[in-house]
């Protein structure tokens, strides 16, 4: 049987294709596990973050709360001065819960804001990474949401006020446009 010469160096082009896809696939494999543990930690963080921002509306609401025993609130008296001010520069926790404005005493809303408060204790919530426990966190964290709209929706309040705020005319959403 005769060889060609040539078989050697047609063969050649092969074997590099081989070895850069070899080399490729088992980069990827590296690469592709980095980023899908990023990936997985910015999503963490973002969701974390989401379910905190609810946890302080719930203590911010909780604290506006009207409860019977509290007194008349500063707007009932807006021409009265109030010494605790003058005396110091510095607020302090108290004076930032008088210049909340009070929400209604109403006993459906406190019962919103408490089960909103329980939904968003960093205490009960799992923090593994099974499956169970990110199938929980996003339970939690989507009942929290629709809670925290439930809360907004009593107290009459927008519950993001900020994105009212800053949006420009290309952020502008419903607006028909005459075509």
């Amino acid at each position: 049987m005769v060889t060609d010469l040539f078989d050697d160096i047609l063969e050649l082009e092969n074997e590099f294709y081989k070895e850069g896809f070899d080399a490729g696939a088992a980069d990827s494999e590296y690469a592709g596990m980095i980023e899908g543990k990023v990936f997985g930690i910015e999503k963490g963080y973002e969701k974390a973050l989401e379910l905190g921002k609810l946890r302080g509306r719930a203590l911010i609401w909780q604290a506006r709360l009207a409860h019977p025993g509290d007194g008349p609130s500063r707007e009932d008296f807006p021409n009265v001065s109030h010494a605790r001010e003058e005396q110091s520069s510095q607020t302090s926790l108290e004076d930032v819960h008088a210049n909340l404005s009070k929400l209604p005493s109403n006993i459906r809303l406190q019962k919103h804001i408490e089960a909103l408060l329980a939904l968003t204790d960093s205490d009960t919530v799992a923090t593994d990474n099974s499956d169970e426990a990110v199938a929980d966190f996003d339970e939690r964290l989507s009942r929290a949401k629709a809670k925290a709209k439930v809360i907004a929706n009593v107290a009459g309040e927008n519950l993001n006020p900020t994105m009212a705020i800053n949006a420009g005319i290309e952020d502008a959403t419903g607006l028909d446009a005459r075509h």
